[in-house]
């Protein structure tokens, strides 16, 4: 029995396959795209595990997706692979339509020709939803997306479900609201900001100026929840009786960013007051923690986003078990270090 866990470098991929090791028997396959990383390095994730091998794949090289999928002959496929960065899809739309949709369709189509027993998951995104009609959003929510890596996933999502209904394939789509770790890049805001506070916390310890964090919309309001907690969750979907069904994973909580940076303050024992427009003032030195910087504001952004997990719960036996300040100290915590 075989799983291809992509999008190895990222927080998902690396936990999917850390989980799958510890819990079933599999041989894994965690890919990367060759520009990613050298292969020669790869061993370093999950070294001298005989059941753990990298391999090289590139989602929107249909040869190259026909080609691994022909040499596996995976039981199980989980795509974590995508450009997921929501601010930059409008510089690279090209791109990030390309992966995110055009690459799940190279995938479904290989599986389809090579290996139609396989179970597919993808990756979804709470972003589908976009412009909110309702809180917490469910299932049955319309999809409404407001930036071009939103409408990429919710293509995907429909191409899937097309798949699905007319080849008879196991092929899913989860929704997984905003989930955080250690391992989550420091482009993303929250990352962005337990790194920048750990850094400026060892600048006031040693007397040292700092540069201030620079953060966007400070009133954008999502659901975090712990990446690890997830990918229980996603490994569910993919054992269900069939027809499968697809899931909201969720903390069902709700939090600011401008919360998220105040969590982080408190979580650091920083002393700080907070002036006109959000800027974040250190109340000994008076330097500038933190403040906004337009540039760092979506051209649409969604304002809030939180998922309801009633589905889950009861379908799955499913439970988010990091509550957000849990979440905001573990990664501070680690940065700091």
């Amino acid at each position: 029995m075989s799983v291809i866990v992509t999008g190895i470098n990222g927080q998902d991929g690396y936990y999917m396959c850390k989980y799958l090791l510890e819990h079933t028997s599999f041989m894994i396959y965690g890919t990367l795209r060759y520009r990613a990383t050298k292969l020669t390095n790869a061993k370093e994730y999950f070294p001298d595990n005989p059941r753990f091998t990298m391999l090289h794949l590139d989602i929107t090289d249909n040869v190259n997706v026909l080609n691994i999928i022909k040499k596996v002959k995976p039981q199980y496929f989980i795509n974590f692979a995508a450009q997921s960065f929501v601010g930059k899809s409008w510089d690279i739309p090209h791109v990030t339509w390309t992966t995110n949709t055009m690459g799940v369709i190279n995938i479904l189509d290989s599986l389809k020709t090579e290996c139609s027993h396989c179970r597919f998951y993808n990756a979804g995104t709470s972003e589908e939803f976009g412009d909110v009609l309702y809180s917490p959003q469910n299932e049955d929510h319309p999809l409404r997306p407001r930036s071009p890596y939103a409408a990429s996933k919710c293509a995907a999502r429909h191409i899937i479900r097309v798949y699905r209904e007319s080849y008879g394939m196991y092929a899913i789509q989860g929704w997984l609201f905003n989930h955080e770790s250690i391992r989550r890049g420091k482009d993303f805001v929250t990352r962005k900001i337990t790194s920048t506070i750990a850094s400026i916390k060892k600048n006031i310890e040693s007397g040292e100026r700092f540069e201030p964090l620079e953060l966007g919309n400070m009133n954008a309001k999502r659901d975090w929840g712990d990446a690890e907690d997830f990918i229980d969750g996603v490994w569910k979907m993919l054992n269900q009786d069939t027809p499968p069904s697809e899931y909201i994973l969720s903390s069902g909580t709700m939090y600011s960013v401008r919360d998220f940076l105040e969590e982080c303050l408190r979580v650091a024992d920083i002393q700080w007051s907070r002036c006109d427009n959000d800027v974040y003032v250190h109340t000994t030195t008076g330097e500038v923690i933190s403040r906004v910087n337009s540039d760092y504001y979506r051209l649409a952004d969604v304002n809030c986003l939180m998922g309801n997990n009633k589905k889950a719960r009861l379908e799955l036996d499913w439970t988010p078990k990091t509550d957000f300040s849990t979440l905001v100290r573990k990664m501070f915590e680690h940065d700091y270090l």
